[in-house]
This record gives structure tokens, C-alpha cells and sequence, in this order.
């Protein structure tokens, strides 16, 4: 069997870390390229060597073929694995490794350039039997014509990429050129390729795609479909395989067409061939993706194939080890991605110093994550913390696994989605596979409520508790009455505030693993075990796990089963609490207006002296490689304006400042 001596991962994150892991299975030395403000990343810190890449936007270091290449060479990797993102799908570069002498992890350049252009790219999967949906690729102003005369929703979406970067449903013509625009910029950012593509847009879809496994021998095989139909932002978060909406014959004809349509290409590699469905057993070809995918460990799960593994050995000249009979169904497998954003700001990403990162360790659960302790998350960079996968006999046995691995998740400091994706979890439509693409978005305000009517049900003195005694382990090195407290008895009373109302609890004793307390005169005694930011407690015949941590003005936060609380003792003087984001205070009315993220300002829609009225986008900052509207909060006149565009800001200094139109 040949393998290669040395790789190169042109990449970062979860991604890099997962690469990184399998080569070293295989005992093939690693190379890691990172930022300069990611040189004690996981990945970096996994790899046998890594070199730092000069530059600073993503233009400079990781889409510069240039430089990648350099460092390859310099280190003496023979191959280079792109990931997914940045340039797994860049022909340039592909073509570049071929010239160079070293070997792409993925397929050939002139296989990229066909399934890149979208056009070349629906004409091969005529040629294959497959069904397409019309769409168009051209010029800014070639597409505003072209879109005009289609049927409207349309889709506009980046060319060179996927992943939702960049994507759009325009249901106006009028709405046409500014959304073109818009998804050029991120294009451009994220994958280093303006080219943008219209297609109709199907009402109500699933999205199903298959993965395939090709050799350079010509030996092509499916690994089954995964269904990716819980999406925000035209981004999934939730995937899974087999799909529960497909039926065997269904499954027949999809893999069929998809291995049909690798054949037509002569593709060589890992690649997945993504379908539109309805509920009637229709679907359409919709695009080829030339890389590994976000969501392959749901397929490695169900079938035991590492694909990272194939993608090596099938790059290094080997023959697919497994024959279309091999590859079975075993169970079912469930995929959460863990983000930093917002989900009740319109799932905004929102980077940050976390203060606690803590992983689930069951059985049945993996975890692929760009952290292995507290970070700091950059806006640099797409806002993907980790992927949780669960595996299970069933789904329904993958389902209730991804709950309780989402219960023991902790991450603190920065929003994240992990309540918003319990939510999903919990509710019937998820439950009982009634969903499309839109699903999430049309729901999202409902999942979020409901998951607020749960948490004012649940008891609160479990994490009330946690909290308390964990306050007490705090050693601050100044005297304050709740450093005073030891392990015996007292009867003071105390107060503190937990979500925001006034809590009196008694101390009447605290042990290493004893505790006897009231809380507003309910009484209540057990055990607990508190290690590096994790507490088991124990009353009434329950054990519950929680997670808690402390910021540095003296605020703690615990999650106990997906849900955060927030405690504040009052021998700190009252401050700004850390954990929401500074343009909190100043949506009610006219005033300053503040980003609720950092990042970049990319456009700026009003001038001074301008009217607005509420809802109107005033500023467009990119952050976490996402476009995001900043919307006036009222009515009024601008009366300065504080930025300009390419700025960088932070999220803590007003853009602009409104004020009260009197005339009207």
C-alpha cells in the first residue's frame, strides 16, 4: 500500500484537527499553517510541524496558493489537504499542487473547473440522466437581465463555494441586483471568487445529497445520502443519515444517479452530489461538491468508513478497498454543528472570549472541535466551535444520544446555538421528520419561546445551588463575607441576585462533599463534586451535572441541561454584565447605534442628515465571513455618522447617532 511521508493541511479548526488526526492513525507526518493569532490552536498544536502563514486578511494567508505551496515545499510534504472551505474547491490551486509536484488531496483541477462552472456543471448531469433545475452564471449585469426573466423566488448563491456562504432568496426583481452584489463580496472573502449563480428557487424542499468514493482506477461507489434539511442562514446545522424522508426506492434512485454522474466525469476522490426533493419522491440535481464535506462524519458512522482515511489512500494511487456490497447501513446518525451566534438576534455570529469550553464523553458521541479548552473565538473566521455526532440502533436512539450530549456541553463567555438546537431536537415536526429547508427560520421565534416556557418550569434551585457552591470555593484573596465560609457551621443570611430576582439563602454547612442550605426558606441538603469548572450534585435521589464559571468582574453562569443562568453576589460592586453584547442598551430609541459584533464595515447605505424610520438597513458589518444588516431602531434623522467604510470596529463605539425628526 502506498501512503505519502508528509502532508501539508491547508486549512484550520475542527477540520485541520480531524485531518491531522487520521494521518497520524496512519503514521504519516503532518504539517499545520495558521495565523498569526492562531499559533496555540488545536490544530497547530496536533500537527508534527507548523508554519506560520504572513499576512493578515484571508487573502493573505489562507487563500494564498503562493505561500501554501512555499511552505509544502519548504517542509517536504509531498500532498496537501485542502479541508473544506477556502480553497478545497479552487481549480488555481489544485492545478498549482499538479505543476509544483505535489499531490492534491482531492480530485483534478480540470474536474474542479467543470463542477465549479455551474453551467458546464448542470450540463454534465443532463448528459447523465439526471433532472436539473434552470439556472444562470454570467456577469453582475448579465444576471440582473437573465433573473428578470425567471420565475421569481430565485436563489442567488456564490459560484466557487458552498456552505451557505453568501446565499439569498430574492423574491422581487426589484431585490435583484443589491442581492448579487452582496453575495459577490462574501464570494469573494470566503472562497478568493466573485462569480455568482441564479437558479429558480424550489418552495418547501429537502435537501438530500450522497456521498461517493471514486479511485483513479475508475472504481466508483456510493456511501448513501444524508438528509441536511435543518438550515439558517442557507447553512445546516443539523444533518443526518440515512435520511428519514427517503424511501428505499427513492434511496436507489438517487445513489444510482449520483454514481452515474460521477462516471460521466471521471471523478476521482471523495465528492458529494447534492439533490433538491420534494415530498413526492421527486428530485433534482442541484450541485457537486469537490471536497470533504462539513457533515462527513454522519456517513462514517453509519457505514464504519473513515473518508479522510479513503481520501489518502485513493490520492496516493490505492484502489477503493470496498466494493459496492460492502457498504451497508448500520443504525443511524445524527450531526449538530455547535456556533457562536445569536439565535435570537437573527443567529448573528458574535465571537468572544469563552470562560468555559467543556465535551461531552459518552458513549456513542464524537465530537470534531476546533477548541480542547476556553479560547478566544475570532470574527475572522466562520463561527463553527466544534460538531457533535451521535450514533445510534435508530434515530430515534441517535435523537435522545444528541440531547444528552447537548445537556453536557458546556460553553460559557460567548452565545452559542446549543439551546436553539435542543429545541429543534424536542420539537414534534423534528421529531417526526416534517421539515423542509425552511423549517428552521419559519420556526426559529417559536422553538426560542418554547424553550423559554420550559426553562421558567424547570427547578431553578438546582443550578441556584451549583452556583452557590461553587462561590464559595472562590479564592479572591480579599476579605468579603463569602470568603469567610468554610467548611462549618453558620446560620447568616445572605443575598445574591440568580436571573435577575433577589435570592435569601441560609449556610448552615459546607462540606468537601456536604452541603445543607436554604434557599428563600426551603431547605435543602446534599452531596456535590466540583473539578475545573464541572459539578456533580446530588439531592433528593437525583444526580445532575452542571457547568459553571466565573468572568473576571466577578459574574458567574451555569448551564444545567442546555440552559444558562446567571448569578451575581453582591460583595462586588454592580457592573456591566459581560455576557450580553454592548449594543444591548441601545435599540430602544433615538440615539447612538452600535453594532451588536465586531468586524468590518462593508457598506454604508445612509448619510448624514438623512431621514430613516425604523427597520431601515443603516450599515452592513461583515463578521465571521457573514453579512450582517444593522437596522435602524427608530425613527429619526442621522445626525453623524461615526464610520466609514472597510473600517474595523469592535462592537463597543456607536456607528452613527440618530436623533428625533421634530417634524413630524
Amino acid at each position: 500500500m502506498t501512503l505519502f511521508p508528509k502532508i501539508l493541511i491547508a486549512n484550520r479548526g475542527e477540520i485541520a484537527a480531524r485531518i491531522i488526526r487520521t494521518a497520524k492513525k496512519m503514521n504519516i507526518a503532518t504539517v499545520a499553517v495558521y495565523a498569526a493569532e492562531e499559533r496555540d490552536a488545536l490544530h497547530v498544536r496536533l500537527a508534527d510541524q507548523s508554519r506560520e502563514l504572513e499576512g493578515e486578511s484571508l487573502a493573505e494567508t489562507y487563500l494564498n496558493i503562493e505561500q501554501i505551496i512555499k511552505i509544502a515545499k519548504d517542509t517536504g510534504a509531498s500532498a496537501i489537504h485542502p479541508g473544506y472551505g477556502f480553497l478545497s474547491e479552487n481549480e488555481d490551486f489544485a492545478g498549482a499542487c499538479e505543476e509544483r509536484g505535489i499531490t492534491f488531496i482531492g480530485p483534478r483541477s480540470e474536474t474542479i473547473a467543470l463542477m465549479g462552472n455551474k453551467t458546464r456543471a448542470r450540463a454534465a448531469a443532463v448528459n447523465a440522466g439526471l433532472p436539473v433545475i434552470e439556472g444562470h452564471i454570467g456577469t453582475p449585469g448579465e444576471l440582473a437581465r437573465k433573473g428578470g426573466e425567471m420565475k421569481f423566488p430565485v436563489l442567488v448563491k456564490a459560484a466557487a463555494g458552498g456552505g451557505g456562504k453568501g446565499m439569498r432568496i430574492v423574491t422581487s426583481p426589484a431585490d435583484l441586483a443589491g442581492a448579487i452584489e452582496a453575495t459577490g463580496r462574501e464570494a469573494k472573502a470566503y472562497f478568493g471568487n466573485d462569480t455568482v449563480y441564479l437558479e429558480q428557487y424550489i418552495e418547501d424542499p429537502r435537501h438530500i445529497e450522497v456521498q461517493v468514493l471514486c479511485d483513479k482506477q475508475g472504481n466508483t461507489i456510493h456511501l448513501f445520502e444524508r438528509e441536511c434539511s435543518i438550515q439558517r442562514r442557507y447553512q445546516k446545522i443539523i444533518e443526518e443519515s440515512p435520511s428519514p424522508s427517503v424511501s428505499t426506492g427513492m434511496r436507489q434512485a438517487m445513489c444510482d444517479a449520483a454514481v452515474k454522474l460521477a462516471r460521466e466525469i471521471k471523478y476521482c476522490n471523495a465528492g458529494t452530489i447534492e439533490f433538491l426533493a420534494d415530498n413526492n419522491g421527486n428530485f433534482w440535481f442541484l450541485e457537486m461538491n469537490t471536497r470533504i464535506q462539513v457533515e462527513h462524519p454522519v456517513t462514517e458512522a453509519i457505514t464504519g468508513i473513515d473518508l479522510v482515511e479513503e481520501q489518502i489512500l485513493i490520492a496516493s494511487g490505492n484502489m477503493l478497498r470496498y466494493s459496492p456490497e460492502q457498504v451497508k447501513i448500520n443504525g443511524h446518525a445524527i450531526e449538530c454543528r455547535i456556533y457562536a451566534e445569536d439565535p435570537e438576534a437573527g443567529f448573528i455570529p458574535l465571537p468572544g472570549k469563552m470562560t468555559c469550553y467543556r465535551q461531552p464523553e459518552e458513549d456513542g458521541v464524537r465530537v470534531d472541535a476546533a477548541y480542547d479548552n476556553n479560547g478566544e473565538v475570532s470574527g475572522r473566521y466562520d463561527p463553527m466551535l466544534a460538531k457533535l455526532i451521535t450514533h445510534g440502533s435508530n434515530r430515534e436512539d441517535a435523537r435522545k444520544k444528541m440531547v444528552s450530549a447537548l445537556h453536557n456541553f458546556g460553553i460559557h463567555g460567548i452565545k452559542n446555538n446549543i439551546s436553539f438546537l435542543l429545541g429543534i431536537l424536542g420539537n414534534e415536526d423534528f421529531i417526526t421528520s416534517r421539515f423542509s429547508t425552511t423549517w428552521c427560520e419559519e420556526n426559529a421565534g417559536k422553538i426560542i419561546s418554547d424553550r423559554e416556557k420550559i426553562k421558567s418550569l424547570l427547578n431553578w434551585q438546582i443550578p441556584a445551588l451549583s452556583i452557590l457552591l461553587a462561590s464559595f470555593k472562590r479564592k479572591t484573596g480579599k476579605n468579603n463575607l463569602w470568603e469567610s465560609f468554610g467548611y462549618w457551621r453558620v446560620t447568616e443570611k445572605l443575598k445574591f441576585c440568580f436571573e435577575g430576582e433577589i435570592v435569601e439563602a441560609g449556610i448552615f454547612i459546607t462540606g468537601e462533599n456536604h452541603f445543607k442550605i436554604s434557599l428563600n426558606g426551603d431547605m435543602y441538603e446534599g452531596k456535590y463534586r466540583f473539578d475545573n469548572k464541572l459539578m456533580h450534585i446530588e439531592f433528593n435521589g437525583e444526580e445532575h451535572t452542571v457547568f459553571i464559571s466565573e468572568n473576571s468582574e466577578g459574574q458567574y453562569i451555569t448551564t444545567c441541561r442546555g440552559y444558562d443562568y446567571f448569578f451575581r453576589r453582591f460583595d462586588f460592586l454592580k457592573i456591566k454584565d459581560s455576557f450580553t453584547f454592548s449594543g444591548d442598551d441601545h435599540y430602544s430609541g433615538p440615539g447612538a447605534v452600535y453594532s451588536p459584533m465586531p468586524g468590518r464595515v462593508i457598506k454604508i447605505y445612509k448619510a448624514a442628515g438623512s431621514e430613516v424610520i425604523r427597520g431601515d438597513v443603516l450599515v452592513v458589518v461583515e463578521s465571521m465571513k457573514m453579512e450582517n444588516n444593522i437596522k435602524s431602531p427608530s425613527n429619526g434623522i442621522i445626525d453623524s455618522i461615526d464610520i466609514k467604510e472597510g473600517e474595523l470596529i469592535d462592537g463597543t463605539s456607536p456607528l452613527m447617532t440618530i436623533k428625533q425628526n421634530n417634524e413630524k
